[in-house]
C-alpha cells in the first residue's frame, strides 16, 4: 500500500481538539506515556538486550503492524534472516536452498527444536518436534491419530477455531462438545467446573486464546482427560503449564514467526498411544521419532521459529513478555472502557485476551472511518475478522510498546470526535 510521506508536523497535538487532532497527530511519536522494561530481576546488561530487542517503536519505514497473523515480527529476528537467505552461516548457500540432509539444516533443526523446548518448558518426558501444515491440518489429524472408529474425543468451543477443530474431528470421529460458547455468544471461557467431564474421550481439546473472540483461558482446563491446548496465538506470551497437557500444538505465523509448520509438545506416553493403522506422514509419533525430518521439512519456517523462540529467551522468556503484554493490552482495553459506550465488545471482563483486543463503534460505517484514518498514522491491519466484524488489534510478543499508546489515544479522540 502507497503511503504518502508525512508533512512536518507544525502544532502541538496535545492542545489540539476534535477533527484538528486527528489530522495532527504526529506518526509515531506522539505518546501518552512511555512503556517502561517490565521491572525483573535480570541483570542490568540483560535488560539492556531487552531494550534492544525488543524496542517500543519501529524502524523508520516501518509502521505499527496489528496483524492477527501473519503478525508484527522483531526486527533483530528479519534482520538475521535477511543474511541468512543469502549465505546461512558462512556456507556461501542461502537459508531456502540448504539441503534439509545436510550437516548446517541438521544443527538448525536441533537449535530449534532446544530453544522451543527451553522457552516452553517442557521436560524430557516430552517430545518436541515440528509438523508441517497450520492448526487446521493438525485438527484433523488429532482424531486420525488418537481416537477409534468407535471412540469420542470432547471438545470445549469458545471460539470460531475450536468449532472448527470439533468440525474436522466429527467428520472421521465421534465428538462431544463440553462447553458451547455459541450459548453465550462466545462471550467467555467456562469456568471452574462448568463443562461436562466425558470418562471415556481419548481427549479434551480447547483454544487457549480466542483471537476472533478476544477471550482467553487464564489456566488449563482441570481435567483427568488428556488435555490438548491450541496454543498458535498465545505461544511464549505467559508462563503455562506444559506438564498438565498430554499435548500442545501451536502453529507459526504470530509468535512463531512464518506460516507453514506447527510446534508441537507432547507427552511421549501420549504419542505412542495413537493407532499404527495411519500412513506414517500422518502419525505424530512418526514425526517426532524422525526428529521433524521424516520427509522434506518446511526448513524455513522450521529455522524461523527456531529464531523466535531464541528470541523470546533473549528477551527474558513468557515471564517478562506476560508482564509487556498485559500493559500494552490494558491501555486498549481501559481505552474501550473509558469510551462511554461509543467502543463496545461482548467479551467479559475477566476474560479478555492479551493478545487480542477486539472491539466496535455504533456503526459499520464509523468502523471503516476508524480504519481508515488510522492508517493516516501508520496504524494497520485494525480490520475485525470477517465473522466477527468491528476491529481488532492484535499484539503478539514482538509487537513495539508505542503502537499502543498512539493507539488509545487515537482511539479517545475518535470517539470524541464522532460520539
Amino acid at each position: 500500500m502507497h503511503r504518502a510521506k508525512p508533512a512536518e508536523n507544525k502544532h502541538d497535538s496535545r492542545t489540539l481538539s476534535g477533527k484538528n487532532f486527528l489530522r495532527a497527530l504526529p506518526r509515531r511519536c506522539y505518546y501518552r506515556r512511555e512503556i517502561e522494561t517490565p521491572v525483573t530481576t535480570m541483570t542490568p546488561a540483560a535488560v539492556n538486550a531487552t531494550r534492544i530487542l525488543l524496542p517500543h517503536s519501529p524502524r523508520p519505514g516501518r509502521v505499527y503492524n496489528f496483524s492477527a497473523g501473519p503478525a508484527c515480527m522483531p526486527e533483530s529476528v528479519l534482520e538475521q534472516l535477511r543474511e541468512e537467505l543469502i549465505d546461512c552461516r558462512g556456507c556461501g548457500i542461502g537459508l531456502l536452498e540448504l539441503s534439509h540432509r545436510g550437516a548446517i539444516y541438521d544443527a538448525l533443526n536441533n537449535e530449534a527444536e532446544a530453544a522451543c523446548r527451553s522457552a516452553a518448558g517442557a521436560p524430557d518426558s516430552y517430545a518436541v518436534f515440528f509438523m508441517p501444515g497450520g492448526a487446521t491440518m493438525q485438527f484433523g489429524l488429532l482424531p486420525l491419530n488418537f481416537v477409534p472408529e468407535d471412540g469420542t474425543a470432547s471438545y470445549i468451543d469458545t471460539s470460531i477455531w475450536s468449532a472448527k477443530a470439533a468440525s474436522e474431528a466429527a467428520r472421521c470421529r465421534n465428538t462431544r462438545i463440553v462447553f458451547e460458547g455459541k450459548k453465550v455468544g462466545y462471550a467467555r471461557v467456562p469456568k471452574a467446573g462448568e463443562f461436562e467431564q466425558v470418562a471415556a474421550a481419548k481427549y479434551l481439546f480447547y483454544c487457549q486464546n480466542n483471537t476472533v473472540e478476544g477471550t482467553t483461558f487464564w489456566e488449563p482446563p482441570e481435567t483427568t482427560t488428556p488435555l490438548i491446548g491450541d496454543a498458535t496465538s498465545d505461544i511464549f506470551s505467559r508462563p503455562w503449564s506444559v506438564e498438565k497437557h498430554a499435548m500442545i500444538l501451536a502453529a507459526g505465523q504470530k509468535n512463531l514467526g512464518a506460516a507453514g509448520a506447527s510446534l508441537v509438545i507432547a507427552k511421549k506416553d501420549f504419542l505412542a498411544s495413537a493407532t499404527t493403522k495411519l500412513p506414517t506422514i500422518l502419525r505424530f509419533e512418526d514425526h517426532a521419532n524422525a526428529r521433524s525430518i521424516l520427509n522434506t521439512p518446511p526448513t524455513f519456517a522450521i529455522r524461523l521459529m527456531g529464531l523466535m523462540a531464541e528470541w523470546t529467551i533473549k528477551v527474558g522468556g513468557p515471564t517478562v513478555l506476560a508482564k509487556a503484554n498485559a500493559e500494552k493490552a490494558n491501555m486498549l482495553w481501559d481505552a474501550v472502557d473509558a469510551s462511554r459506550g461509543f467502543y463496545s465488545w461482548g467479551a467479559d471482563k475477566w476474560c479478555r485476551s492479551h493478545m487480542n483486543i477486539c472491539f466496535r463503534s455504533p456503526n459499520a460505517a464509523l468502523d471503516a472511518k476508524f480504519v481508515a484514518e488510522a492508517e493516516k498514522h501508520e496504524l494497520f491491519g485494525l480490520v475485525g475478522h470477517r465473522e466477527a466484524g468491528g476491529m481488532r488489534a492484535s499484539m503478539y510478543n514482538a509487537f513495539p510498546a508505542n503502537g499502543c499508546t498512539i493507539l488509545a489515544q487515537f482511539m479517545g479522540e475518535f470517539a470524541r470526535v464522532h460520539g
